[in-house]
């Protein structure tokens, strides 16, 4: 049976035969034999097997409690909050002398690549043929965690990430398993953790601390976002435009991005010789003559032409407004109209720096005005 969170459940140990009120009554009514499990498997804190009930078998994983109180509490928040990225609960069982709370088979994280470091195979086992192999799973998941993180947005559901996200059986989905015991605050704290969990697993087989990101050969979204991953800028900047990076975004998000930051500009709430100061403090990480770029496309280039009789086109700022006319004008100058992806796209080929530089100028604006 699944217990209603507002229902008080007193379970008799060990047969796990029990009796529960009826609400506004004074007798117990008898309820369905308990569930049964078995134990294959333990890691640390966490057992798997399989849960019986029903005359059914469940693959199921299972957090041991001694303290029935503690387990009810959490078996119950997961029952109140079944949302798609909290860990499904399935029941709670007593096995031996402790309480199992039963979830839906998942391995935490750092299980999760361990196992995968036991699979890997490679004759030439560094750094690069490492990430190469995990890069696929570890992208998908930073960028399930970082999606999570900003909506949620509370430390229950962050604090100690390396015991609170978990990977499922099924398609390798990221889910949260809450922490009870932290404050229900806003996450800054576990910025850092997050970093030092992706840190260590980017470097596991190899132990030591990362000095360079490149030996990894990662692309240089996720080397941006790893390093740019650091709870002091929170202070600046919101927890979804930091965990929200050039690394997960789809070209639909890339034109927001270039949309909205040209409206927030041309509003007066970035100052563009500020923000030009920024960028250009970067040209060197970032050298690409973004003028050559475009003139070498016949449209951008008649975009350009014509942007060049409107405003300067000498600063890196001014890229923005041009980009976002492109958004606006590009099938004013062609025949056959195509999406604004395909336009993204076409920008992405002949500028494909531009969104890393102007996400890593922003945050450089952000901290060095000390102001969001």
């Amino acid at each position: 049976f699944v217990v209603p969170p507002t229902t008080v459940v007193s379970f008799s140990a060990p047969t796990f035969n029990c009796l529960r009120l009826a609400a506004g009554k004074s007798h117990p009514i008898p309820v369905m034999l308990e569930p049964d499990c078995v134990i294959i498997d333990r890691d640390e804190s966490v057992y798997y097997g399989m849960l019986k009930i029903s005359g059914q078998e469940i693959s199921s994983t299972f957090l041991p409690f001694k303290d029935e109180e503690k387990a009810l509490e959490l078996y119950t928040h997961l029952v109140a909050h079944q949302d798609d990225w909290i860990l499904c609960c399935h029941h709670l069982v007593r096995y031996q002398d402790e309480w199992l709370v039963a979830l839906e088979y998942s391995k935490k994280i750092v299980t999760y690549f361990r196992e995968r470091m036991k699979r890997w195979e490679s004759s030439n086992r560094n750094e690069r043929e490492w990430f190469n192999y995990i890069s696929e799973d570890f992208g998908k998941i930073l960028r399930d965690v970082a999606c999570i993180w900003a909506k949620s947005n509370k430390s229950i559901y962050t604090q100690d990430p390396i015991k609170s996200i978990f990977i499922t059986n099924f398609g390798g989905r990221v889910k949260f398993l809450p922490n009870l015991n932290a404050f229900d605050q806003p996450m800054e704290g576990d910025i850092d953790q997050l970093k030092y969990l992706m840190n260590y697993i980017v470097n596991m087989p190899f132990g030591s601390v990362i000095q360079n990101y490149q030996k990894f050969n990662m692309p240089n979204e996720l080397s941006c976002f790893l390093t740019q991953l650091n709870f002091r800028h929170l202070k600046y900047l919101s927890p979804a435009f930091l965990l929200d990076a050039p690394l997960f975004w789809r070209p639909i998000d890339k034109f927001h991005f270039i949309i909205n930051l040209d409206h927030t500009i041309k509003r007066g709430e970035i100052k563009l010789p500020g923000l030009d100061k920024y960028l250009n403090m970067l040209k060197k990480k970032y050298s690409y003559d973004w003028v050559l770029a475009v003139k070498s496309d016949p449209v951008l280039k008649s975009i350009f032409e014509h942007a060049e009789f409107s405003y300067s086109t000498k600063s890196f700022s001014s890229l923005v407004r041009y980009c976002s006319n492109v958004y606006r004008h590009y099938n004013d100058n062609i025949t056959q109209k195509i999406s604004i992806i395909d336009i993204e796209n076409k920008l992405s080929r002949q500028l494909p720096e531009l969104y890393l530089h102007l996400f890593e100028g922003l945050i450089n604006y952000a901290t060095g005005n000390k102001r969001r």
